[in-house]
């Protein structure tokens, strides 16, 4: 068994961000730079207003009267740690209720909605990288080992003389998913059995200590596809 994973793994969500731009229409492009024009005059604006706050909360601590004593030390010890916790909340919700009008008016701005073909198009060096071809299956994940595959749609596929499951990359990254890399498994490495429960049946393929719980119409898929044309 190896693993391996493609370096750049910000270029997944760039790539579909760019693909997303080139086909909006002109309003469209001029309301994602309103937005972005919108969302960084927020955030520095946040941040201006929240260090100001705690500039003033340092300020205010030092400006404390120190006193002799360890039992006076200890109470304005805890006096500070007070103030603090207090002044700090004070300090988010002002910022907060002085940027809230910033936020919705950048919110007032949408980018349009994800297109499949776009999400898959994006990540076609993913494709190249991992060498996905035919035949596959795309199936559910419904747990591994590797909790990053759990509930996940997964691409299994076979290259050679392995076997290989990536992310889902037919359909791309349509409900926030991201690069989860690729298992590749010899086919003497593995263990394909069934597994049910109380309402479903699943497809078991064990690899050492590795355990992948699948749709059940992976089996039919990795022993038609690799086991038996390895045996052959």
């Amino acid at each position: 068994m190896r693993y391996f994973r493609y370096k750049n793994t910000n270029k997944n969500l760039n790539n579909a961000f760019k693909e997303q731009y080139k086909s909006l229409t002109e309003y469209e492009k001029r309301t994602v730079r309103k937005e972005k024009c919108w969302r960084r005059l927020s955030t520095i604006i946040s941040l201006l207003i929240f260090f100001s706050c705690m500039i003033a909360i340092r300020y205010i601590i030092k400006s404390i009267p120190q006193s002799s004593g360890l039992l006076w030390e200890v109470l304005i010890a805890i006096v500070k740690v007070i103030l603090f916790v207090v002044l700090f909340i004070v300090s988010v919700l002002l910022t907060y209720g002085i940027t809230c009008p910033l936020w919705k008016k950048v919110e007032s701005f949408h980018w349009p909605t994800m297109k499949k073909e776009i999400f898959a198009k994006a990540c076609s060096h993913l494709r190249d990288y991992y060498e996905l071809q035919e035949p596959y299956i795309v199936t559910k994940c419904f747990d591994a080992t590797d909790k990053n595959f759990s509930n996940h749609d997964v691409c299994i596929f076979v290259v050679g003389e392995e076997l290989r499951i990536t992310t889902d990359l037919i359909r791309g990254f349509l409900h926030g998913e991201r690069d989860l890399g690729c298992y590749a498994f010899k086919w003497k490495e593995i263990t394909l059995s069934k597994k049910q429960d109380e309402k479903h049946l699943f497809a078991e393929l064990k690899v050492d200590n590795n355990v992948f719980l699948l749709g059940y119409r992976a089996k039919g898929f990795i022993e038609k596809n690799f086991i038996e044309k390895q045996t052959e």
